[in-house]
C-alpha cells in the first residue's frame, strides 16, 4: 500500500539551539523509515548525540536491503545497539555527557515496525478521529500514567513531565520498546518529539491533520505549537497511508 510523507523541524521560541535532528529516507528496497532524536538538554553535547544518530542510521538504510521483515527488525535493533555503544564511547572520550531520545518508523510492506528509547513518540490516527499511542513513554510522567497514578491532564503539568527513565548513550544496558502495527489500521502515522505533544493535546493534533494535506498539517503543526510558547524544539514526520491506490514499486 502506498505511502506518501512530509516531515519538518523548529527550533522553538525558548532554545537557543535546536538539539533535535530528523530525517526520512528510503532504502534499496523501498522501505521507508522515519528517525527523530531529541537530544537531552542537560547535557552539554546534546545536539552532537541527536545529529550522530540521525546522520549515521540514515547513511546505513540508504544502503541496506533485506530479505524478509524479520531480517530487517534484526538489523534495525543491531544497529541502535551499536549505535548506543558508539555514543557512550564518545562521551567517555570526550569526557562529556551526551544522550539523545531516539524514535524510529519504518513501513516494511503491509506492516509498521516503531522502535523508541526516551518520550519521542509516535501516534496511528484515522480519519474517524482516532488518535492511538504506538511508542512506550520513557518519562517519569509516562510510567506514573502507566500505573494510573496521575491522568493525562495531571502529565500536562506535572513537574517531572520532561524526566527521561532511559536514553541512547547513557547506559549499555538499555530497554528497547518494540511495537510492531498492521498498517490497515490507520490513515495517518505521526512522529514526534515532545515539543510538540507538550504544547498541543491529542484532540488539536488529530483534527488538524485529517482536515489538511500533508505539508499544511504538518506546517500547522509546528505554527500552533509555538503560538502556544513554543518552549522545546519540534519536529514531526507524517505518513498517509493511500488507501485504494495501486503501490507501483
Amino acid at each position: 500500500m502506498p505511502v506518501v510523507y512530509s516531515y519538518s523541524y523548529n527550533k522553538g521560541l525558548k532554545k537557543t539551539k535546536n538539539e533535535d535532528a530528523i530525517n526520512i529516507a528510503k532504502n534499496n528496497d523501498n522501505n521507508l523509515i522515519s528517525i527523530i532524536c531529541d537530544g537531552v538538554s542537560s547535557h552539554k553535547n546534546s545536539s552532537f548525540s541527536s545529529n550522530y544518530i540521525v546522520k549515521e542510521l540514515t547513511k546505513k538504510w540508504k544502503k541496506s536491503s533485506f530479505i524478509s521483515y524479520d531480517n530487517m527488525k534484526d538489523w534495525i535493533l543491531d544497529n541502535i545497539l551499536l549505535l548506543n555503544k558508539e555514543i557512550i564511547n564518545k562521551s567517555k572520550k570526550q569526557n562529556q555527557k551526551m544522550a539523545t531520545t531516539l524514535l524510529v518508523t519504518i513501513i516494511y510492506e503491509d506492516k509498521i515496525l516503531i522502535i523508541n528509547v526516551g518520550d519521542s513518540l509516535s501516534y496511528g490516527l484515522t480519519t474517524d478521529n482516532k488518535m492511538k499511542l504506538l511508542a512506550k513513554d520513557d518519562s517519569f510522567v509516562g510510567v506514573l500514567l502507566d500505573a494510573g497514578v496521575i491522568t493525562a491532564e495531571e502529565a500536562t503539568i506535572h513537574p517531572k513531565r520532561h524526566t527521561l527513565t532511559q536514553a541512547i548513550g547513557v547506559d549499555e544496558d538499555i530497554e528497547i520498546h518494540i511495537n510492531e502495527e498492521s498498517i490497515e489500521n490507520f490513515d495517518y502515522i505521526l512522529n514526534c518529539s515532545d515539543g510538540l505533544t507538550t504544547m498541543l493535546d491529542d484532540e488539536e493534533i488529530s483534527n488538524i491533520i485529517i482536515s489538511e494535506d500533508l505539508s499544511n498539517a504538518v506546517n500547522m503543526l509546528i505554527e500552533k505549537s509555538n503560538e502556544r510558547g513554543g518552549v522545546d524544539n519540534i519536529s514531526i514526520s507524517l505518513f498517509k497511508i493511500l488507501r485504494g491506490v495501486q503501490d507501483d514499486r
